[in-house]
């Protein structure tokens, strides 16, 4: 019996000190996919669902572009091409003290939309403060239409109508005649540990504003800087959730001035 004890008691260790690596050790097993969002040369920064992941590069990491639905290999990319914005897939090298790339692969069509977005931030501080000035010159600014999209539980994954409402939103938004923000904030319910709420929240936050970028047509210079309130209430919320289900969500608004707003 106490062997029995023993081995159970081990066994437990073992289980809790793998939950505990979390996403840094699915990476080490094996691929990591998600976006770029910063690139020093040596190290990329991979956004995840699980967080953001740094990731080595080598003068032996193969960089490569794929084609097609069958996703086809194309010609090989310098490192320099690894932009923010950019979807990968990382093939982790296996027994590596940090996180390092064997290879990066990713599609040519998403590199053209990274580049697109990229070109679109040249000049992006002149274009926010112009639109800074265009809206805070008119005074307050008002809510002109606004969606929420929700999530399944512990999860960040945009489902399919997700994905449709954020459409929507996107194409009303570009459809004003008017300046306009996005503001975008991640919440969760009040089940769970409240750090872990927050960084749930913060993921959510962050999957509806890569998907507005990437395939809603957003550029970055629209979004008031993303919001990620965890489990915790909000004051004057004009639509507070009335269950756990409602709470797993992220609210997108769109923002112009009061005098500005569509009667």
């Amino acid at each position: 019996m106490k062997r029995l004890l023993a081995a159970i008691a081990m066994l437990m260790m073992v289980l809790t000190t793998s939950l505990a690596a979390g996403g840094d050790a699915q990476a080490q097993a094996g691929k990591l996919n998600g976006t770029i969002t910063s690139n020093d040369g040596t190290t990329i920064i991979v956004r995840t669902g699980e967080g953001d992941m740094p990731v080595l590069l080598t003068p032996s990491t193969a960089i490569r572009g794929t084609s097609g639905m069958l996703g086809i290999r194309g010609e090989d990319h310098p490192p320099s091409d690894l932009i923010p914005g950019l979807i990968v897939e990382v093939t982790i090298v296996p027994g590596s003290d940090r996180l390092t790339a064997g290879e990066v692969t990713f599609k040519n069509d998403d590199l053209r939309t990274a580049r697109q977005i990229s070109a679109g931030l040249v000049g992006t501080d002149a274009r926010v403060a112009e639109n800074t000035e265009r809206i805070d010159n008119f005074g307050q600014l008002v809510s002109a239409g606004r969606t929420q999209v929700y999530f399944d539980v512990g999860s960040a994954v945009l489902s399919n109508q997700g994905k449709a409402d954020l459409d929507a939103i996107a194409a009303q938004a570009k459809g004003l005649n008017t300046a306009f923000r996005l503001a975008v904030v991640g919440r969760a319910d009040p089940t769970g540990n409240a750090a872990a709420n927050q960084r749930l929240s913060e993921r959510r936050a962050a999957a509806v504003t890569d998907y507005l970028m990437h395939y809603a047509g957003i550029t970055p210079d629209k979004f008031i800087p993303t919001a990620a309130l965890g489990s915790a209430p909000v004051a004057q919320d004009p639509n507070p959730p009335q269950n756990n289900a409602e709470a797993r969500r992220v609210t997108v608004t769109i923002a112009v001035s009061a005098s500005a707003r569509p009667q």
